[in-house]
């Protein structure tokens, strides 16, 4: 025989003892109300009956949300999770970084920990989310399914690639765009007609941001036998992705005359002449560099800039100055970092982490004093520690000298903080380095170095 009482009625009537009869009276099911005696209160019955209910039938079984999927493929990562004492050494850096710099040296953490082979233990993704974000072309399983579970509904792209664990020419249009552009752009290193083939592949079925993005990766490589793709994108629906095709043809056009080119780019770099070096200002032999600039307002010097350096690798432009490259960083003169970014590009965009931080470290070291905002630009640039040679010769510098002085001498609280320069250089450093520069704040107060060496600690902690 059914029960009188649903789970609905049930809970009524609970929920009317528990605030009063007077502030809710009791509500008796239809198929009740014709048997509760009328001669009395119906509360007596109704509560007898409702606990029999509540004790023989129960409470019903709470509903159990299924387990998304991005949670379950989270867990299938196969990279060891962070061993705990480098775990440690992380949570000390997020609590010790200002947070003015968290955005700068957090994301270089996180590289060096996807490096080491290594992913975040779970609990501890939601406090790097925004830091997981910021190397969106670099994620592991673990991390593109965290970003999964925590996106909005709306956001389509990122429950995107979580059937792979790695991304390959058979899966790549499973994965977000970040990584999509990351792959095209690695594999038209090797094979510029491989890359292109599989761009052209999916190009029609691709809305205007991802066209966007795997064009964009088409500049890596680029040549000749790119012109006819990117000559039918002239009437493309997306004027971003027209705009950027053309941009793309204008320097296949200029690599055309890369010889010229080059040589221009090597004609601002000049020796000392001997009217200088008699009035104190460098040796006849002191390389120099003076952008063709005069009557241009800024935005033409800087498309100037772009024109002469866009793309341009370092060591062609040092052969063709007929020095080393790294007498041509040292030659650079502060006010042109744009120059200097965009060498750096033009080797990234070829893969050569090598050449990027051997540009690092000329810079670092060819200078009289450290920019906690240019070392914050350049050191976001490094895919890898500098090698152990170069880190050596930075340390021994006499900008790094300065800047440990510097802070060594300040007087006042404000003084004292760290605006970077520590942190960013640790970040730099490579794990043989770690003692040297450990070494080399002895002199600073812990406050000042806290950050610094907890990610020193980070390195150390992780398994070489």
């Amino acid at each position: 025989m059914a029960s009188a009482i649903d789970p609905q009625s049930h809970a009524r009537l609970r929920q009317s003892f528990l605030l009063g009869l007077t502030r809710q009276p009791l509500g008796p099911p239809p198929a009740l109300a014709e048997q509760l005696p009328r001669d009395r209160e119906p509360a007596l019955p109704l509560l007898a009956l409702s606990a029999q209910w509540q004790r023989f039938a129960g409470m019903p079984a709470p509903v159990i949300d299924p387990i998304p999927d991005a949670a379950l493929r989270l867990h299938q990562d196969a990279r060891p999770i962070l061993p705990d004492a480098a775990r440690r050494a992380l949570k000390a850096l997020a609590r010790s970084v200002e947070k003015s710099l968290a955005s700068n040296v957090l994301p270089l953490a996180l590289r060096r920990i996807h490096a080491a082979g290594y992913r975040l233990h779970p609990f501890d993704l939601p406090d790097c989310a925004s830091h997981i974000k910021a190397e969106a072309g670099d994620l592991g399983l673990a991390e593109r399914a965290f970003l999964a579970l925590i996106a909005p509904d709306s956001d389509e792209e990122a429950a995107k690639g979580l059937f792979f664990e790695r991304i390959t020419a058979e899966n790549w249009t499973t994965f977000p765009k970040a990584q999509r552009r990351g792959f095209v752009a690695k594999l038209r290193r090797d094979d510029p007609a491989g890359g292109r083939a599989l761009i052209e592949s999916v190009w029609k079925a691709e809305p205007a941001p991802v066209r966007a993005a795997l064009l964009d990766a088409l500049a890596v490589g680029l040549g000749e036998d790119d012109k006819p793709f990117l000559e039918s994108l002239g009437t493309d629906r997306a004027d971003s992705v027209k705009q950027l095709a053309a941009q793309l043809l204008a320097r296949i056009a200029e690599r055309g005359e890369h010889g010229a080119r080059v040589a221009e780019a090597a004609r601002c770099f000049t020796r000392a002449g001997s009217f200088l070096a008699k009035i104190g200002l460098g040796s006849a032999s002191t390389l120099t560099f003076k952008l063709p600039s005069d009557g241009l307002n800024w935005q033409q010097t800087d498309a100037l800039r772009e024109r002469l350096f866009g793309g341009l690798q370092l060591s062609a432009l040092a052969d063709a100055a007929g020095v080393t490259a790294e007498a041509l960083i040292a030659a650079l003169p502060p006010g042109e970092h744009r120059v200097l970014m965009l060498l750096m590009d033009a080797a990234a965009a070829e893969g050569d982490d090598d050449a990027v931080t051997r540009i690092i470290g000329a810079r670092l070291g060819a200078g009289e004093s450290l920019n906690g905002y240019i070392l914050m630009s350049i050191a976001a640039k490094a895919r890898q520690p500098l090698a152990p040679s170069i880190a050596e010769r930075v340390l021994a510098s006499s900008a790094w000298q300065k800047t440990v002085q510097e802070l060594a001498d300040a007087t006042t609280p404000a003084a004292q903080k760290d605006d970077g320069r520590l942190a960013l250089m640790a970040a730099l450093m490579p794990r043989a380095a770690m003692s040297a520069f450990t070494a080399s704040l002895a002199a600073l107060p812990l406050s000042t170095t806290r950050a610094a060496k907890d990610f020193t600690d980070l390195v150390l902690a992780l398994p070489a």
